[in-house]
């Protein structure tokens, strides 16, 4: 019956660790339960400021350019195309 004994000490580190692993758990979940009061009320306002950095839209929420943008994103593309036909087979 001695050579159980590597077993006993075996199964009882899976005891240790599983009570690690529950008491780690058990701390995870308590600042979720630390919020048990709800806020009056949340005012946000997206559109603070005027035009610019302050809201109402910047650079990027102007047509102009997404249309320049994309221009030249087609020319990019054309360009690295067509730069592969340089070569002919003779």
């Amino acid at each position: 019956m001695k050579s159980l004994s590597p077993f006993k000490k075996l199964a009882n580190a899976h005891v240790w660790f599983a009570a690690f692993v529950a008491t780690l758990s058990i701390l995870a979940g308590v600042p979720a339960l630390a919020q048990n009061t709800v806020p009056e009320k949340v005012d946000v306002d997206i559109n603070a400021g005027g035009d610019g950095a302050g809201g109402g839209g910047g650079w990027y929420a102007q047509p102009w350019v997404w249309v320049v943008g994309v221009a030249v994103f087609i020319i990019i593309i054309i360009a690295i195309t067509r730069s592969g036909n340089t070569r002919r087979d003779v």
